[in-house]
């Protein structure tokens, strides 16, 4: 009769500490993972070692005590050994204990592994490692071969055709991007080309984030430029230019900047809705990159910086200038701002005739009485349009030209020397008298006009 035993595992630990603490040390020492290692260390009683030599008993038992795993030896009934004519079973049937756990063959490790809780360690022998295999589809873990003893698995085949698999997923997932890199159709470019920078007119490829900032200011400087290029020459047709110009370079922007993002360029269209356009413009100087490269090719990272800071200088340079310029000529502060509402469809005069109040606006006969002295410059876009109104209602007037006539500035600081005025906006008027200075609203024009008795 051969005495046989059985180990049993209680589901608690020794030292009282959660299973979840000992679940690392208890996957490497056993090679158990997936399912099996969940069971393991599920919080229930289970039968780790059905039947064994007391021996083998004792073994498996110090081994989870060192791992602080409660554990117990159970006693069989004494088994009578096989009549010697029957022949012995194969290993791999006389092992198949379908509800047993894991193998009794050895350690997985060859390292001491030592537990705080139960203070202990055990050194394994390196050819136990080699004599464990787990169950790549069940989890589960039993003595080296080729058929999973709990689900039949023939587990080298399983696991040749997998990684099969997987390298030819590997090999198509390329094959396509290569495909989308090489179609007539693709917006974006190919890894080999050229990508999108900061300057240019394409609307292919992709712009990051701070490349995006950088065109953005770009677009600004672009059409300050041309707004005071507007003003130095009287064409405000050049700022309209600007505007429009400016406009295109910020859609083209917008557009590399979704590609970036992995979307579609034509989301761009999207800036033409009030409000809501700019909105995205601004939340697509936050948001991230779409990888390394996607549909629409590489991003260009490096030199990123070093643009910024250029386009930032250039624009406070262009900035400075324009504010000295502008500070010490009020006439072409005044170009400026007419400049800037290109496109609106109002000019300064045009605007001031909003406050015109309603009798002005009525048709009203001026008496030719009325003693009018207006004082100009050449170039002035206001003072031609003072002097067109006030021909238009069949006013005469005395044009004085501060720039080409030496008396008739002198006569302009004289008459504003009591007004306390440092820089002189034209044109000035002086209507029976009475000094209206700082190209005056046409509604102060009107009241200081003698109007034609009825």
């Amino acid at each position: 009769m051969t005495e046989q035993f059985r180990v049993v595992i209680s589901g608690r630990t020794i030292s009282g500490a959660p299973l979840a603490d000992i679940k690392d040390a208890v996957g490497r020492v056993f090679r158990l993972q997936g399912e099996a290692l969940e069971r393991m260390v599920s919080g229930q009683a289970m039968i780790v070692a059905r039947a064994c030599d007391k021996a083998a008993a004792e073994k498996l038992h110090a081994r989870l005590q060192a791992l602080d795993l409660e554990a117990r030896i159970d006693a069989l009934p004494a088994v009578a050994p096989a009549p010697e004519a029957t022949p012995p079973a194969p290993p791999e049937k006389a092992e198949a204990k379908p509800d047993e756990l894991f193998a009794l063959a050895g350690p997985a490790v060859s390292a001491p592994v030592a537990n705080p809780g139960a203070g202990a360690g055990l050194s394994v022998p390196p050819a136990a490692v080699a004599a464990e295999v787990v169950c790549p589809k069940c989890g589960e873990a039993q003595p080296k071969r080729t058929l999973c003893r709990q689900c039949g698995l023939d587990m080298p085949r399983y696991l040749a055709a997998q990684e099969a698999a997987e390298r030819e997923a590997r090999a198509e997932r390329e094959a396509e991007r290569e495909a989308r890199r090489q179609s007539p159709g693709r917006v974006g470019r190919g890894a080999g080309e050229p990508v999108a920078g900061v300057l240019g007119l394409g609307f292919s490829g992709r712009l990051g984030r701070l490349d995006y900032f950088s065109a953005s200011l770009l677009s600004s400087t672009l059409w300050l430029l041309l707004v005071l290029a507007a003003v130095a020459t009287g064409k405000m047709a050049l700022a309209g230019l600007g505007l429009f110009l400016s406009a295109i370079y910020s859609i083209r922007c917008i557009v590399l900047r979704l590609h970036d993002t992995g979307k579609s360029g034509w989301l761009a269209l999207i800036v033409l809705v009030p409000v809501l356009g700019a909105l995205m413009a601004l939340a697509l100087l936050f948001m991230g990159s779409d990888g390394d490269e996607n549909d629409y090719g590489s991003v260009a990272t490096d030199g990123a910086g070093r643009r910024a800071i250029l386009v930032l200088v250039a624009l406070f340079v262009v900035s400075g200038l324009s504010y000295r310029s502008l500070s010490q000529s009020p006439e072409k502060a005044m170009r400026f701002l007419e400049a800037m509402s290109a496109g609106q469809g109002k000019s300064a005069v045009a605007a001031d005739d909003d406050d015109e109040p309603a009798a002005a606006r009525s048709a009203v006969r001026y008496a030719s009485t009325n003693r009018i002295d207006i004082y100009v410059m050449a170039g002035c876009t206001a003072c031609d349009e003072m002097r067109s109104w006030i021909s238009a209602n069949g006013l005469h007037y005395t044009v004085y030209a501060v720039d080409s006539d030496q008396h008739a500035a002198e006569r302009l600081h004289s008459i504003l020397a009591g007004d306390g005025q440092g820089r002189i906006m034209l044109p000035v008027l002086e209507i029976n008298g009475k000094v209206l200075p700082g190209n005056p609203p046409i509604g102060d024009v009107h009241r200081y006009l003698r109007q034609e008795a009825p």
